[in-house]
Formats: C-alpha cells, sequence, structure tokens
C-alpha cells in the first residue's frame, strides 16, 4: 500500500429506529425482493434482489460516482448467472484483514471479532480480544498500512480486507493479492449518525443484520435524546477544538462532522459559520483572533502522560493567551488509554453526553464524563 505516514490520531479524525428498519415489500420490478432505507448515511446504498445484494459506496470526493459496488451472495447458495458487474463477495465472511482498529470495533460491537484474522497497525488497537489473538497467534500481525506484509497477507489469504480508502492514495501491491479490498469511507460523513449508520454496512457482509439494526436504532434515540435536552436551553457557551500540529492549526468547518456534534451538544462552535465540511488549515493568530475569548476549550491528544495547564504551557506558550486557558476551562482526552475515537464512530451518542455535560454541567446530575477531563495544573 503505498499511504503516506500520517498520524493515526489525525486520520481517524479526517478518518462515532424509525426510517431505517429493513421492511419487506414483496416481488418488484427488476426483481428487488426487500426495501432497504438508508436513514442518515450518504455514503452508502443498497438494493436487495432474490439472489443478491448490491451495496454502492458512493465516492465522497466526487459523489456523482460510485467508489465501489459489491455483489453479496450468500456462500451457501448457488452464484445466481445474471449478476450485475461489481466485486462479487460470498457471505456471511468468514475472514478479514482490517485496516484499523475502528474496523476492529465495528466487529467487536456486532459479536464478530472472531472474524478477524489479520490486522494493521496493532499498535493502535485497544480491543482486548483482538490483542490476544495477535499475541498468541491466532491474529496476524500485517505490519504498517503504509508498508503491509504482502508476503504475511497472501499467506493468510482472508476473504476480504476492510480498508479506509484516502483520497489520492492507492493499495499499492495490496492490489496484486486479488483480494476483494471492502473500501469503507464512513469517516466522510458530515453528520455523527451517518457515520454511526455505517455500523448497517458492515452488517450487511458478516450477517448481523437485524442486530446491527437494533444496535443503530438505539444510538439515534440516545443521541436524539441528549440532541432534544440542550436545545431548550437559551444559553450556549462558545467552543473552539484543539492545538496546533507542525505549525497550522487545523480547525473543524462550520459544516463538518465534529461541527454538527458540538451544536447537537448544545454549544456555539465558533467557526459555525463557515461552510466546508473538512478541515481549515489555519495560523495560531487567526485561531487566537477568532477563538480568544471563546468559553470552553476542548483538546484531543496523543501522549504517555495527561495534559496539565503547564505542559500546554510548555509545549507552546502563546496557548495561554486564550480566555479557556486563562480562566481554566480547558477539557482534555487522552486517546492513548482512551476508546475515544472507537467509540466516536459506532456510539457518537456517548461522545454527545461527553460534550453536552461539559458544556451544560447542571444539566446532567450524576453523570461522569466518559472520555474527556479538565486539565490539571
Amino acid at each position: 500500500m503505498t499511504f503516506s505516514k500520517i498520524p493515526f490520531t489525525f486520520t481517524i479524525f479526517l478518518l462515532v429506529l424509525a426510517g431505517c428498519t429493513i421492511k419487506p415489500a414483496g416481488q418488484k420490478e427488476g426483481g428487488h425482493s426487500e426495501e432497504y432505507t438508508v436513514q442518515y448515511a450518504k455514503g452508502f446504498t443498497v438494493n436487495k434482489y432474490a439472489g443478491y445484494t448490491e451495496v454502492s459506496v458512493v465516492n465522497p470526493w466526487d459523489t456523482t460516482r460510485l467508489l465501489q459496488k459489491y455483489i453479496l451472495v450468500d456462500r451457501e447458495k448457488e452464484i445466481p448467472a445474471d449478476l450485475p458487474k461489481g466485486t462479487m463477495v460470498k457471505i456471511p465472511l468468514k475472514s478479514v484483514a482490517t485496516y484499523n482498529t475502528l474496523q476492529c470495533a465495528t466487529l467487536s460491537e456486532l459479536g464478530k471479532a472472531g472474524v478477524i484474522k489479520g490486522v494493521f497497525e496493532k499498535q493502535y488497537i485497544k480491543l482486548d480480544e483482538i490483542r490476544e489473538g495477535i499475541a498468541n497467534g491466532t491474529i496476524e500481525d500485517l505490519g504498517e498500512a503504509s508498508k503491509p506484509d504482502v508476503e504475511k497477507l497472501i499467506m493468510l489469504s482472508p476473504e476480504a480486507i476492510l480498508a479506509s480508502p484516502i483520497v489520492g492514495q492507492t493499495y499499492g501491491n495490496v492490489d496484486k493479492t486479488k483480494i476483494p479490498v471492502i473500501e469503507i469511507p464512513d469517516y466522510t460523513e458530515p453528520h455523527p449518525l451517518g457515520r454511526a449508520e455505517w455500523i448497517r454496512f458492515y452488517s450487511l457482509f458478516v450477517g448481523r443484520e437485524q442486530l446491527a439494526d437494533s444496535l443503530f436504532a438505539a444510538t439515534v434515540e440516545n443521541y436524539n435524546a441528549v440532541k432534544n435536552a440542550v436545545q431548550q436551553l437559551s444559553a450556549a457557551p462558545t467552543v473552539f477544538t484543539d492545538t496546533r500540529y507542525m505549525g497550522t492549526w487545523n480547525m473543524p468547518g462550520g459544516k463538518s462532522y465534529m461541527a454538527n456534534m458540538l451544536a447537537d451538544a448544545g454549544g456555539a462552535y465558533v467557526w459555525a459559520d463557515d461552510n466546508s465540511t473538512t478541515f481549515l488549515p489555519l495560523t495560531f493568530e487567526t485561531v487566537l483572533d477568532k477563538a480568544g475569548d471563546a468559553d470552553i476549550w476542548i483538546i484531543r491528544y496523543f501522549a504517555p502522560e495527561d495534559m496539565t495547564y503547564g505542559s500546554l504551557e510548555k509545549e507552546y506558550k502563546p496557548y495561554s493567551h486564550f480566555k479557556a486557558f486563562k480562566q481554566r476551562n480547558i477539557y482534555g482526552c487522552n486517546t492513548s488509554y482512551s476508546t475515544y475515537f472507537e467509540d466516536l464512530a459506532i456510539h457518537p451518542d456517548y461522545v454527545l453526553m461527553d460534550f453536552a455535560k461539559i458544556f451544560h454541567p447542571g444539566l446532567f446530575s450524576g453523570y461522569e464524563l466518559r472520555y474527556y477531563k479538565k486539565l490539571a495544573e
């Protein structure tokens, strides 16, 4: 593979049931046997036919085109003679290799961690069952995503590889193995519930559709309960996120996943008037000018020790000029041990609750923060 060495946390940050139930609809023109409705996600569609299921993945960087089309066929039945063009996958899958911990977490949520036979980027995986499998040799360590051990991959010969595509980058030698690559650009969804709905996409490949529908329905209900609770409030604290990286402050765009989540949690995101769905590469001076008087500052970071006001100022002294720093209103999430990224994709309702508690501490009495905590001195 030719993925560049982008820091894992930044890649994941880039890279957390009414209307979404599968409803029998009888035989329809064109051979449809069931109607399948995707409620929030914009990145995939599903058409079910009598002998196969067609799963299309939209190209997130050119939504007029498809990134991939998968034709799912029951492995216990004969392959239909009139299959449309696409990558055929026999389901349910019995063995897969995964490119990141989010894919492992989603399969584990569906009770299908046992199909994981190989992983890339093992150092970032926090799931005990996967780490134990790597340690005892039942799960193969396939190396770095940027430098995969193709020989091990060929020897392992999984039925599919789960990958998170990045614009402009290919899979290099992995493509030469002829193992089907299932591309999952879930991280490009602008709405938290849109990303969470990709658990239903996974379920199509591993035979857990009813469970996925049930889990997603609960996520939707919990998420909207928090959102509705904070919408009753008249005041919203101003908020901004994270820190500089290599001299640039990559601030979430005003219509991005994170911006939507901050708004749903009852926060007034400082860049809410921006129309970007990705990131804004800003200078420190620009951020200080716009967010210098913001009430709350939330930071995600990966470090062996928890961030403090002292370590933050030591990292870059001008950070101390922000009102949130002066008034000691900064919250940090150390992703070196927190399951924030794993949970964000599947359970945005969990992360939303943390944000809502930070923004409106009096509204959720008894709730203890799960991922964030106030910085110590």
